[in-house]
């Protein structure tokens, strides 16, 4: 069977490339739309992992917050005693938390405009997983120093991580506060919602932040004992929390993040959107060429049809015709996008990047996308009689 289709690629090829200006024309429509499609789901994967990257850093079995919290950016807070309370259960390890809040950031007269995120932490128990915390860590126990992440978006704040690695020490303004800075950290990075990260001791982020209560704060960490069942932990805690704190899975916690930004925030709709917009413009594109070879060789084939050729032949050569197309398509938008996104990520310092399963699902959408549209074109096919020869 793989056989006889592939003997029929030389006809289908030389079809297409019969009319050289309106296959170069069909193949930049194609392209155009893998480019879009490639694009806004970048741009939808960045959202989530920009918008999840602290929860992920983060050490913990489970998580307490405040049931009104949709999304981290909401900056809604708990009371610090039920977390303590968790102490009380015998399967638990060890707590601990952190406070998160926003602030104005001034280097060298260069401000973001988005403001800047600061985390306020325990230095004596980092509850992150990033690399060399733990040697910077110490630092933050001087009240007034902070560290600098250096996934923020640079070009908001000069040369700050250039001045940090000459190893002199720098200042900057946070609100209207001076503070120092000192070291880099491999944290969370710029996101839609704000332009980098600061991490602080609880007295600094308390200082920077001073209409906070200390009593109030945004995450608690619940680490707990080996072989303990989380899941049916979880559940008898639940049961004896109050109704102002919610205990969920660390995964849960990241769950809950990305279904605001898919769901509530509108911009994850707008990406969303993009990729069907660019899907349909593509369908489009390839339907006008099929249709217009179709429409082309309409005699020849009553002719094949007249000596005994079956429709399912001629349906092969159209979706041949499409496979080609995608993949003549597919491969410059590839290329292109790998382009675009080294542009955005150096101008949005967005995580923005190729990953295997997102060319791999393009491809399949684009493959679709032309097999679509040969499906639409098979109507024409019919309509090659035999009898209108004569």
């Amino acid at each position: 069977m793989s056989v006889r289709l592939f003997s029929r690629i030389p006809l289908a090829w030389l079809q297409l490339t019969r009319n050289k200006v309106r296959l170069l024309v069909a193949l930049m429509g194609i392209t155009f739309a893998v480019v879009l499609i490639f694009i806004q789901l970048a741009f939808l994967d960045s959202l989530y992992e920009s918008q999840t990257a602290l929860h992920r850093s983060l050490k913990a079995d489970l998580v307490l917050i405040n049931p009104e919290m949709k999304t981290l950016a909401s900056k809604r807070n708990f009371s610090r005693q039920h977390l303590y309370r968790a102490l009380n259960f015998d399967q638990v390890a060890s707590v601990n938390y952190l406070y998160h809040g926003q602030q104005t950031f001034k280097y060298k007269g260069s401000a973001g405009g988005k403001g800047i995120i600061i985390v306020g932490v325990n230095p004596e128990a980092p509850p992150f997983e990033i690399p060399n915390f733990d040697q910077l860590a110490p630092q933050l126990r001087t009240t007034g120093t902070v560290l600098f992440d250096q996934n923020s978006d640079l070009k908001e704040y000069g040369n700050i991580v250039e001045d940090l690695q000459s190893g002199k020490p720098i200042t900057a303004e946070v609100g209207d506060r001076k503070v120092w800075i000192g070291g880099a950290v491999d944290f969370a990075g710029a996101s839609f919602a704000d332009d980098g990260n600061l991490i602080a001791s609880s007295a600094t982020f308390l200082q920077i932040i001073p209409h906070r209560n200390a009593d109030d704060i945004t995450i608690g960490l619940i680490t707990l004992k080996p072989d303990v069942d989380k899941q049916k932990f979880l559940n008898g805690m639940a049961a004896q929390l109050p109704e102002n704190v919610q205990v969920m899975t660390l995964q849960d916690f990241i769950d809950l993040e990305k279904h605001y930004w898919s769901t509530s925030a509108p911009i994850g709709f707008v990406f969303g959107m993009g990729v069907l917009v660019g899907f349909l413009v593509g369908v489009i594109i390839v339907y006008q060429i099929l249709y217009n070879e179709v429409s082309d060789h309409l005699p020849d084939y009553a002719v094949l049809k007249a000596r005994g050729y079956k429709h399912r032949y001629f349906l092969g050569i159209l979706f041949q015709e499409a496979l080609l197309l995608a993949i003549l398509g597919y491969i410059p938008g590839f290329a292109i996008s790998l382009g675009l996104y080294d542009v955005t990520k150096d101008a949005t310092a967005l995580p923005i990047h190729m990953t295997f399963q997102r060319a791999s699902l393009v491809l399949l959408l684009t493959i679709m996308m032309c097999f679509m549209s040969g499906a639409i074109s098979m109507r024409k096919l019919r309509e090659a009689d035999p009898a209108e020869l004569f």
